[in-house]
């Protein structure tokens, strides 16, 4: 790497050493584009905006499934400077329209197949109308509607010739997080950023130019869109793209595209294993996994059942400053920190006591926070230090965000560091292992889902007084299920209630953010400051033994409670 050069030059050298080897194939279409067409293409979407007015600065979000044309696009577009905005396509109505105007985008980049969702936002009014662009055929050109199709092809493949070039610290896209508190927000992700989250992975794990990665996580997230594609970007290594997982072809993908290298979360896992054994169990070449979530439990059967050589767990979060690593195959743990005095001086990441009912952290008379010693549970916090880049925090678009995330006079006065809203065990041995999640988002099915964004959304209905959304464990499940306290407004019948709440969340929420459990509550206990105890409901859980309520739950084939 060059000093302070951006993402796409390093690609550029990729390109001419790899000109001819595939970079990109598309599971779902066929579709296989070489270094060379691939770089042909970003040129081409580059030259195309370029031609437009979109110059270094402006921003476009890009609504747009797995496929070769969303790291085509966004790689392109940084030449010019131009910052992609990463849109889960999970998202519709609220939750899609916020996504989108808090970016400050000023046009949208979708398919044929997501356009009737944000078509619906335009004609309601949540969106503000700007320009959307569909990267495949629509049939009928439609107002404020423009097709890709058949205007890419035609547009020079040539380097793209710019004024204002970006650099090394210039910001390269805005991906989406819950943060762990209120809305999901834009994390800054700047090229710098990217290349390194991309790369420890691959020094980490042992990725190599000659591997062939699986990639069937979201490429709008981190996970997918850096961890996996970056070694594309930035290593020449290829790429499988597929749509959307599915467990009964993973390894028949995996033996059909010569895959060696794959990613997954926890849910992924126990989905392969919940399959019946083919031949292509056995008959895959895949060495490396690499992810996060994975439990202990099934670990061990994962691992000798598909004969995986090397687990890579992984902890970290798409904005936070500092993260860890199991590299050395220890089951069920998430990273390792050494058990050394010392090593508070050279390492920068920290555990901090946390009050189990109140979640905050635990500050002495002198007003400092409380570090963890091996053995003990806390918060785990990455150190602030603005003058070094990995360490630094950039944070979220809106400054106000970020300093919700930065806690200050820690350890020592005048200290800062970044909270992430995990809870981690440190054991005698030094290994770290993820526990929880607390404050206002959990995880389940591979999602983090914002219990503020839901219950803003389960606000919006006049039967409703009051509503609390939180997440409860399930039994040799991974993350937690979205539970919601509801108190009914007036004299509304509980059954009108039931479907007026079914219907409305159908509509507005994506499947994952659906509460699995409704429990109705006469009222909610608040602190003398009128804050709801959403602790004491989250220990509660579903444990009818502990209340008197009402309880119903979602059943995903029928849709309804």
């Amino acid at each position: 790497m060059r000093i302070n050069e951006p993402l796409h030059q390093i690609f550029l050298r990729n390109v001419k050493n790899y000109r001819d080897k595939e970079a990109l194939v598309e599971v779902d279409t066929g579709k296989k584009f070489t270094f060379h067409e691939m770089n042909q293409l970003c040129n081409q979407y580059a030259n195309y905006f370029q031609s437009q007015g979109y110059k270094n600065g402006d921003v476009i979000a890009l609504f747009l499934e797995n496929c070769a044309d969303f790291p085509a696009i966004w790689l392109g577009l940084s030449k010019i400077g131009v910052v992609t905005s990463w849109v889960n396509v999970n998202l519709k109505a609220e939750p899609l329209a916020h996504s989108i105007n808090i970016s400050k985008s000023s046009s949208v980049i979708t398919s044929s197949a997501l356009l009737p969702v944000l078509e619906d936002i335009l004609s309601s009014g949540k969106l503000k109308q700007m320009q959307v662009y569909v990267i495949d055929d629509i049939g009928n050109i439609k107002n404020g509607i423009l097709s890709l199709a058949t205007k890419i092809p035609l547009i020079s493949s040539e380097e793209p010739v710019v004024n204002e070039k970006p650099t090394f610290r210039s910001v390269l896209c805005y991906i989406f997080t819950s943060g762990t508190t209120g809305n999901p927000k834009p994390a800054l992700i700047k090229h710098y950023r990217y290349y390194w989250m991309a790369i420890g992975v691959a020094k980490s794990f042992g990725v190599f130019t000659t591997d062939r990665l699986y990639v069937m996580m979201p490429v709008y997230h981190s996970a997918g869109g850096i961890l996996g594609i970056g070694q594309t970007v930035l290593q020449g290594s290829t790429c499988v793209i597929r749509k959307k997982f599915s467990a009964s072809s993973f390894w028949k993908d995996c033996i059909k595209y010569n895959c060696n290298v794959s990613q997954y979360i926890g849910e992924i896992c126990r989905y392969l294993l919940a399959q019946n054994d083919v031949a292509e169990t056995k008959g895959h070449k895949i060495r490396l996994m690499f992810g996060n979530g994975l439990r202990a439990e099934i670990w061990p059967e994962f691992v000798n059942r598909f004969g995986i050589q090397k687990i890579g767990e992984l902890y970290g979060s798409t904005e936070g400053n500092s993260s860890i690593v199991n590299i050395d195959n220890h089951v069920g743990s998430c990273g390792f920190i050494p058990v050394h005095p010392f090593v508070k001086y050279l390492y920068p990441v920290r555990l901090l006591k946390v009050d189990d009912d109140t979640g905050e952290l635990i500050r002495t008379k002198d007003g400092f926070c409380v570090a963890c010693k091996p053995g003990e549970t806390g918060e785990m916090v990455g150190v602030i230090m603005d003058n070094e880049p990995l360490l630094s925090f950039e944070g979220y678009l809106d400054e106000k965000d970020t300093g919700k995330k930065i806690i200050r006079n820690v350890l020592r006065k005048g200290d800062a560091v970044f909270t992430s809203g995990d809870i981690i065990y440190w054991d005698n041995l030094g290994y770290l292992y993820f526990k929880d999640r607390k404050g206002d988002t959990y995880r389940w099915k591979g999602e983090n889902v914002s219990t503020t964004e839901v219950e803003g959304i389960l606000q919006l209905l006049k039967c409703v007084a009051d509503v609390a959304v939180y997440g409860v464990e399930i039994p040799n499940r991974e993350g937690r299920a979205g539970m919601a306290a509801v108190v009914i407004a007036g004299d509304e019948f509980l059954k009108d209630v039931i479907c007026k709440i079914t219907e409305h969340i159908k509509n507005s929420l994506p499947s994952y953010a659906i509460p699995i459990f409704l429990r109705f509550c006469k009222d909610f206990e608040r602190t003398g400051t009128y804050k709801l105890k959403k602790m004491s409901l989250r220990k509660e859980g579903y444990d009818l033994s502990r209340f008197n309520d009402d309880i119903f739950i979602w059943d995903s084939s029928i849709k309804c409670y």
